[in-house]
Order: structure tokens, then sequence, then C-alpha cells
């Protein structure tokens, strides 16, 4: 939340102060700031403040000297917090020296502290009943009187009044509303209100014009006027928004003859192209100047390449035709947008309007340099359904679903008669799919989301905390910021939470961290040839742990079985069209995965590669800074004669590999998300392998859980200098996690981006042992667990004493 200061300390000077959470209205303000002076010379200076995160106690002293000094106050967006609870008692406390408090889409307790001239909405908010409550002692009159009245200019002017303080109370309590639905009975958002409202905003210009500007109804057009104003935030109308209310409520001779412009009007939902000299209300409009502007979006026409997986796309279009008649490369000479290559973008609208779009105008560039074209939409704030609906689908009536097996390609799902035109969507809304900054409906999301059947992304725009903080946090996210952009949307279904731009310190507007913008899109094009490349293209990763490190542990995980999971997931991927060489058996895949070469290299499991420390610093970047906590490499874990040892087994197009452990085995949690350290060079081999030598379409970790997603770096919110970040790059990652664990599940989904396959856990109880048969339990433990020869060979003679006393079959 920003608060934005326009001063006035002398009788020469005006100030208000303007708090917000976000970051579209801080340049805008800025703006406004500079013109009003030059223009007008009206001495008026802003300074900020960010309520989206927790304020310091000086920061906080700030807050209260500039609305102890303001003439005008504006509150807009606090929903709730420690930060509106703390603000409600500086507003009663400093109402004598404020003319105009101007509260917008906030917490009811802040709404009712909007006092503008005779306006009170305290009174008009807190009276259920519907009343007009702006009229003291006023008499009830009869029905008689009623008809002859309506009949009347007495009549005409009552139901004036009637109509203006209806449309007043719609506007002021709607937020309210909202969070009231929410919870009462089942959670869900009220769609009804929320439509109500869209239309409201659409229609209230006009609705202004039969307001009087002049009596008893005056401070409530102008109101209006400003909750106009900050509907279409652009540069224009903020300005205009403040120079409304200085205009009407501080008397200032400077202001008296100031004409302020009418509100502008924006459309709710558009297509926004920052390439384009305007935006489109759409498809087809935006589809028409897509095709013929290509050059300018920066997006190249890759080289074809048939040798390359990655260079062959097989549409569903393209069944049936001869593969050399095929169109190759990402991106064709087409004349249409292609569904199978388009990424839909959501845009918060007030950052677009308010042209406050430098951090979006960079992530749309950066896809669109993948090969991948983009619909960067406009949604609303609450319900971001009405833009998907528009623009992201077509109804084509009835479809035939066609599964596509014998063709070995993943179809395009047609899910009630809707043909989707892109491929995958992202959010860069930062809240929820329903129910935006005051409600969350997941119920709604996923019906819709379900019926469009794409992968939804939610990805993060610092506008709660600065780059820096991010920077310097080893948190990352601060809480609000946590629980907004990325719980909140994964109840919705969102994967990739991925920090793609923010605010930075000394800024007035969000700007894109490029690297990361470049990283994002990256991963982008990697899912998407997931989705549409030929099956017998596509190579996989199979991930399985071994904790601790013995060969009896190889293949471990919580609640699952997961050589026979392996197995049968190997089955499977052949069956449906991966080129895959199926072993004969579960206990064939065992002793592929345990046996092979291991005895060769004193491993735990087969050696698939083995990397040359020349190879290792040609294909990590990263050797220096693991050199500084592990040595030189190869290091002494999963190393070999001067190389690294990769443990697994290629059975055709995929890879089953085993995981290195952690490195500090006599104490195995050291690492996890510490401050400081590295995985040691064999960790980073083996992810190294897998997206650079084997190069692997995609991995998949079986089981709860592995030791990537615990290694050092951010909580949640995570940078380029985060081990999981480095350690999985660009490679989708999906993950078999058991249902009974959420809470480890949730860090596999934000330190490894990791989309979860749930299993769930066996339905039965372990029995147990007892007497000697779990003192042979503890025996086989420790002999798995044990380093020294000697300590071994004693713990196995007495298994050997045990298993004789209880008649067990050697």
């Amino acid at each position: 939340m920003q608060a934005a200061t326009l001063i006035c300390q002398k009788s020469s000077e005006m100030k208000t102060t303007v708090l917000y959470i976000g970051s579209s209205l801080l340049a805008p303000l800025k703006a406004a700031e500079q013109e009003l002076n030059r223009e007008h010379r009206l001495e008026l200076s802003i300074a900020t403040h960010n309520f989206g995160a927790s304020l310091t106690e000086d920061e906080w002293g700030e807050v209260e000297r500039n609305l102890s000094e303001s003439d005008v106050v504006f509150v807009i967006h606090v929903m709730d917090g420690e930060n509106a609870a703390r603000l409600l008692p500086l507003l009663e406390a400093h109402g004598s020296q404020h003319r105009a408090v101007v509260v917008i889409n906030c917490m009811p307790d802040l709404m009712r502290r909007t006092r503008m001239g005779k306006l009170d909405l305290s009174r008009l908010l807190g009276n259920s009943s519907g009343k007009e409550v702006s009229r003291k002692g006023a008499k009830t009159k009869s029905t008689n009187d009623s008809e002859a009245d309506s009949q009347s200019g007495e009549g005409r002017e009552r139901r004036r009044v009637k109509g203006s303080l209806g449309v007043l109370r719609t506007v002021g309590s709607w937020i309210g509303n909202q969070v009231r639905a929410r919870d009462n009975g089942n959670g869900h958002a009220n769609t009804r209100n929320h439509t109500r409202y869209l239309k409201l905003a659409d229609r209230l210009p006009a609705i202004l014009r039969f307001v009087p500007g002049a009596g008893r109804l005056g401070d409530v057009k102008n109101y209006l006027t400003l909750f106009c104003y900050f509907l279409q935030p652009t540069p224009a109308n903020i300005q205009s928004m403040v120079l409304y209310a200085l205009k009407h409520y501080v008397p200032d001779k400077r202001l008296r003859h100031i004409k302020v412009a009418p509100p502008q009007s924006m459309p709710s939902v558009a297509i926004y192209h920052p390439d384009a000299t305007a935006m489109f209300e759409t498809f087809e409009a935006y589809e028409k100047w897509y095709t013929r502007n290509r050059p300018k979006s920066r997006v190249p026409s890759p080289k074809p390449q048939v040798s390359s997986p990655t260079s062959q796309i097989l549409r569903p279009e393209s069944q049936g035709q001869d593969p050399k008649s095929r169109v190759t490369g990402a991106r064709s000479s087409q004349s249409r947008l292609d569904p199978e290559l388009t990424i839909g973008l959501l845009l918060m609208r007030p950052q677009v309007i308010s042209k406050s779009t430098r951090h979006y105008d960079e992530l749309i560039r950066a896809i669109e340099a993948e090969g991948l074209s983009t619909i960067p939409v406009l949604a609303t704030l609450m319900d971001n359904r009405e833009a998907c609906d528009k623009f992201f689908q077509v109804d084509d009536g009835p479809q035939t679903m066609d599964h596509g097996r014998l063709s070995g390609h993943r179809p395009s799902s047609m899910v009630r008669g809707a043909r989707p035109r892109i491929s995958q969507i992202v959010s860069l809304t930062g809240f929820s799919f329903v129910g935006g900054p005051a409600m969350n409906d997941s119920e709604a999301a996923a019906d819709f989301l379900n019926s469009l059947n794409r992968p939804y992304r939610s990805a993060v725009s610092l506008d709660m905390q600065t780059i820096e903080s991010w920077r310097g946090s080893q948190t990352g996210l601060n809480p609000v910021q946590a629980g907004m952009q990325i719980a909140i949307p994964e109840i919705d279904g969102a994967t990739e939470p991925f920090v793609y731009g923010g605010l930075p310190e000394r800024g007035v507007e969000p700007i894109a961290l490029e690297d990361r913008c470049r990283r994002f899109a990256r991963r982008l094009r990697r899912w998407n040839h997931l989705r549409t490349a030929p099956r017998q293209e596509l190579k996989l990763a199979l991930v399985v742990y071994c904790f601790p490190p013995n060969k009896g542990n190889v293949g471990t995980a919580a609640d699952l079985d997961v050589f026979p999971s392996v197995w049968d997931t190997l089955k499977r991927l052949q069956a449906e069209g991966y080129s895959v060489d199926q072993p004969a058996s579960v206990d064939h895949l065992r002793e592929l995965l345990l046996g092979g070469n291991s005895e060769s290299f004193g491993a735990t499991a087969n050696i698939a590669y083995r990397m040359s420390v020349d190879e290792y610093r040609k294909l990590c970047p990263y050797v220096d800074e693991i050199e500084n906590d592990w040595g030189p490499a190869p290091g002494r874990v999963n190393s070999f004669g001067g190389g690294l040892l990769i443990q697994g087994a290629t059975l055709g197009n995929v890879f089953v590999g085993v995981q290195p452990t952690f490195g500090y085995e006599g104490d195995p949690m050291r690492l996890m998300m510490a401050r400081s350290g590295s995985p040691h060079h064999g960790f980073m081999a083996f992810y190294t392998y897998l997206e650079k030598v084997f190069g692997a379409d995609a991995s998949v970790h079986v089981g709860t859980h592995g030791a990537m997603e615990f290694m050092p770096g951010k909580q949640v919110g995570l940078s380029g200098e985060c081990w999981p970040d480095r350690l999985i790059g660009e490679l989708p990652n999906i993950y078999l996690y058991s249902v009974n664990n959420p809470s480890e599940g949730s860090i596999a989904k934000r330190r490894s981006y990791a989309e979860l396959i749930s299993y769930l856990t066996p339905p039965i109880e372990n029995a147990g042992l007892y007497k000697d048969l779990s003192t042979l339990k503890d025996l086989v433990m420790s002999y798995r667990q044990a380093c020294d020869e000697a300590e071994r060979e004693r713990l196995y003679q007495s298994i050997e004493h045990y298993r004789q006393e209880l008649n067990l079959v050697a």
C-alpha cells in the first residue's frame, strides 16, 4: 500500500495522503505532482509509503505525521490486516484536520471513515433498512402523499435522491458484501454482485450526468466522480482525481477557476501488447494486428532442424499427413495465431491503464523470443473468467474428443464445445482467479479452469516489498506477499511461482528482472514442448532416492512401493507411445539399477555415465561456488578416478536415475534450506547430466521425498542464487507425492517448481514387531547404515545369531 502525500505545511502549500496497496498508482501520482505544479503552481509534493507489508515504527511515525498535516486523505484497496487496524485510530485522531477523507474499495470499517463535506458514509452504510439517513427528523408520508409527489417536482427530486444514494450505497458496501458472501454458507464468490458491480462501473459516468452537483447530493456526486477516476487509473485520470478532490474541498483561490477534465473511459477487459498503439477489444482485431506485426514483437523464426526433438511440432490437423510435408520450426508463416504455440497472460488492469507495464513488457518479449505467441489480457480485479471467456477460448459447438493414442500425439481436449486459443494460462495479477484481493472462490476457479483444460501458472511481481528487500531476505517473500501471491493461487491450482519483476527501492513503477523473465519464458517453452511434441521423441528422467546411502535403500519413499510403481509407469509410457525399453519384470528393473557395473565402481547403483571434470566445468556455471564448500571437483561424493558418477539406467528415451544424497551423512539435515552452503559436486553433476547431457524434456521425482527442494536458498520466491532454482534449471518437474503430506508437498511446488501428482497412502496399518524380531530389525538397520567393515562384520554375526534363534530361513 502506498501512501502518496500531496503536501501543504504553509498557507501556500497543499497536502493530501494517498494510502494504497500495490504499485500501479505510484508512477501516476508522481507524474501528477510534477504536472499539477508545472501547470497550476500548486506547490504540491508527493511522498509514498507501502502498506502491502508491515511498516517499521519509523515508517509509522512518518505516516502519522503526514496524516496530521493533510487536507485530503485517500485510502484505496486496504482490505484487512495489521496495517489497516493500526490506520483506523490514526484517521480518527486526526479527523478534525482533514477536509475530506475518501475511502475506496476497502474493508467496511475503513469505508465508514469516508467524510466529504456533508457526506458521512458511516451513516449511510450503517443503515441496513435502506432508508435515507442524511435527513434528520423527516416525516413518513402516506401512500397517497407519495403518489401525489411522484407526479410533482418534489417526487422526482426524491427519486433522484434515492437513486443516487442507492448507487453510493452499492459502491460503498460492495467489498463488505463480497466478504460476507464468502463467510456465509459455502464460501463461493457472489458472482451476481460482481456482475452488477461491473455493469455499474461501466454505466457510472452516464449516471452521474443526472446527479445534481449542488445541494445535499453534491458530495455524493463528488465521491462517485472520484470513484470513476479510480476505476480508470490512467495517468490523466489520477491527476484529475487529485485535482478534483483539492478543488472541491480545499479553499484555495488557485483552485477556484481550474477546470478538471472528465474521467477517461477504458474497456474493462481488452488485449494489450507493448508494440501496439492501442488496446484491442476483440480477439479478431488483435489476431489481425499480431500476424501483421510479428517482426516488431521480436519473435524469431527458428531454423528447421529435423534431428532436434524441439524443432518439429506435430499438431492435430497434421495427423495423417506425410511427415515431410509437416511444418517445422516453432513458428511458421501462418496467418493465424496457433493455439498450440500461444501463451495466455492475465495482466492487472490498473497496471496497464496506469502505464506501469515495464515488467509486463519484458516478460511478453521474453516469451515471444522463445518462439511463442502471446495474448496478454487485461483482467478485472475480482474475476478473471470474463477475460478468459472472451479471449482465451472460442465456442465451436459440440466437439468429439480424440485421445490420439495411435498417432503418438497428445491431443487438445475439447470441453463443453469450447476450443482453447492458448496452450497455457499465466496469471500475473497476484490475486486469486475468482475473488481478487477480497476473497477466494477456489471451487469456481477449478470448475472454470477444468473446462478450459489448460495448465495454469501464477508468476510473482514484488508489489508489496522491494526488489532489494527480497534479494536480501533469507525468507524471500514477506508473509503478505507469500499468502496472496503464492498460497491463494495454489488453492486455485496454479504452479510455477516464479518471481519475474517488482518495485525497486528508489523506483516509482515495477521493473522486470530480465534474467528471471528469460528463465521463466524458457520454462514455459519447455512445458509447451512437453504438451505438443510427438511422444516418441520426448525424453523423461525418472528420479528415485537412496537415503541413507546403501544398496538396500535405493528406491525408498514414504508410503510408496517404488520399483513396482516405476515399472508400471514405464509400461504405461510405452503404451502411450513413448520410446521405452521396458524391463521384463520389476525384479529385472531392480537388477538393472542396483546391479550392472556398480561393483566395478564401488557404487550403490549402476553407473550410467561418467562425467569428466572438464565437461562438468563446461556445462555447470556454479562449480567455483561449490568448490568453496566442497573443495576441488570432482570431490569425494559420487566420484571415481577423477570423474563424477551418474547413477542410473537408460531405458530407451527414459532414464531412471538415483538422486545423490545430501553429502553430510552424519548430519543429513545440515543443508536443509540452509542460509549458506551448496550441494556437493556429485549432486550438481546429476542434474546437469539430466538437462544438458541426457537431454531430458522433463524430470519425474518418484515418491515422497527427495533432497533437491531442500537445498540452501530462500524459503519461498526463489532467486537465481538459490540452489533448488539452479538445480532444476529450465527442466519441467513432475513430482509423485503422498497425498497425506501437503506441507512438504508445498515446499516441492514452491522450491522446485513441481507439478504434484498425488498417490494414496496404503489402506493398512503397520503391525510392528516384538521381542527378538524388533531387535533383529534394529540390527539390520544398523548394518545398512554402518560404514566401518569391522562394525559391519560384528553386526552380521549378531544378525545370523538372531536369525537362527527365530528359525528364519537364510
